[in-house]
């Protein structure tokens, strides 16, 4: 019997508005023995953001609504170039129309600030895939 690998979706509930030109522009994940990956993010508020996955990718069969990861932001920031939060996934939308048909559209929420800059525990691998 197959292993039902369908992605669970959720609608979209956004309660803020989103603003392009705030602190992080991209986020990065690192999931058990996949490498680290890169997002570029889109529509970013202060307590969240979202970015793209492309349907297929390998990431999306280890991502679900609610998980909870510590993901690093990047920042244009001199300062603090990069900072590790605590991060919870909202969503994982399908895109049916438009430019980005063919993706996911992943909600992210910032939880918290991480005293540590891990990523997780498994950080074996040093590949990292830009989307």
């Amino acid at each position: 019997m197959a292993k039902d690998r369908s992605v669970k979706h959720s609608k979209e509930k956004r309660k803020e508005t989103r603003d392009r030109s705030k602190k992080f522009h991209s986020v990065e994940m690192k999931l058990s023995t996949l490498p680290i990956y890169l997002f570029k993010l889109k529509d970013i508020s202060s307590k969240g953001a979202c970015f793209f996955i492309k349907e297929g990718s390998a990431i999306l069969e280890h991502l679900k609504v609610g998980q909870i990861l510590n993901m690093r932001y990047h920042s244009e920031e001199e300062i603090e170039p990069t900072t590790v939060f605590k991060s919870e996934i909202k969503h994982i939308t399908k895109i049916e129309e438009n430019s980005y048909k063919g993706h996911y559209l992943v909600g992210i929420k910032i939880l918290k600030k991480q005293a540590s800059d891990n990523l997780q525990d498994d950080t074996s691998s040093s590949s990292i895939l830009q989307t």
